[in-house]
């Protein structure tokens, strides 16, 4: 079957699968601990490992739910932490969400966070659908090894589903932090000329514990507020991420110097700082990228 939806988990953390859980009741690692993921300060406080876990199963659901089999599931990020050694956060997600299953499909399966419910979705879906576990992993699902940021899960994601299909992408949904949607939608779509009404979203925030309705409310405006300050308002005057502060940030994230190899599907050079964004895009993006949409009226 033809493929043409590409699915996107925008990934965040790294699990670390070599961390050997202390739980009193001795379950293994599932990344249902924040110990378990190489977490920054600021995900502790939402347990936004918990939803990362989350963004992975629901993305899966939706590649079954698909039963035109024309969906192709891409875990996106790179190597970002350097205490985690060269794993990706993208082989993160993908061994994590196998080992999820495998043990779903066992005497116990996880059920932390609601994710037991989750889990016996995806196993129903797997059943009615006839698909084996393995060819789920090897031949629905993949990875993006090279993105630093948002823009490159978008745009690295559809070039990595070009060379696994061959075809370009029609169709785009990613599985993400709600509060990040106006990110893609209104930002990294338009800058790649991807037409809005091609794109889906599914939002899954954190969720912090413990909270009164007023301390939710404050959290979750003050989440808003960071991602308007320290993404919107920067990729607002930087489409591409090829000037500071974006491109100190990324480079930040690059502890093991990978650069992407996707000069056999790469549609325009980002090589360099573009001063002009809006030139660049009417000049080498609109109207010339494979989805765009070209208005002869």
């Amino acid at each position: 079957m033809l493929k043409t939806h590409l699915i996107i988990v925008p990934c965040h953390s790294i699990w670390n699968p070599f961390h050997h859980s202390q739980a009193p009741n001795g379950r293994p690692n599932l990344g249902q601990n924040p110990e378990h993921w190489f977490l920054a300060p600021f995900q502790l406080q939402g347990d936004d490992h918990l939803a990362f876990i989350k963004h992975g199963l629901y993305a899966i659901i939706t590649l079954l739910k698909d039963k035109t089999d024309s969906s192709l599931l891409v875990f996106s990020g790179s190597q970002t932490k350097k205490p985690a050694g060269p794993l990706s956060e993208s082989q993160s997600y993908y061994l994590l969400m196998r080992q999820l299953l495998r043990f779903s499909q066992g005497r116990d399966t996880p059920n932390f966070d609601g994710i037991g419910k989750i889990l016996t979705e995806i196993n129903q879906l797997l059943e009615e659908r006839g698909i084996e576990m393995e060819s789920l992993f090897t031949t629905r699902i993949t990875t993006e090894e090279y993105a630093l940021d948002s823009f490159d899960n978008m745009i690295y994601s559809i070039y990595r589903f070009k060379q696994i299909t061959d075809v370009w992408p029609t169709d785009i949904t990613i599985v993400g932090f709600g509060f990040k949607r106006a990110r893609f939608e209104e930002l990294h779509a338009k800058a790649i000329d991807f037409p809005k009404d091609r794109l889906n979203y599914i939002s899954i925030d954190p969720s912090p514990k413990g909270y009164t309705v007023g301390e939710r409310t404050k959290y979750f405006e003050h989440l808003d507020q960071l991602e308007q300050q320290n993404a919107v308002a920067l990729f607002a005057k930087d489409w591409f991420a090829t000037r500071d502060p974006l491109l100190s940030k990324k480079q930040s994230r690059n502890p093991f110097q990978r650069f992407n190899n996707y000069e056999d599907v790469r549609l325009f050079n980002l090589k360099s700082p573009i001063d002009h964004d809006k030139l660049f895009f009417d000049i080498y993006i609109r109207d010339k990228m494979p989805w765009s949409v070209v208005d002869k009226s």
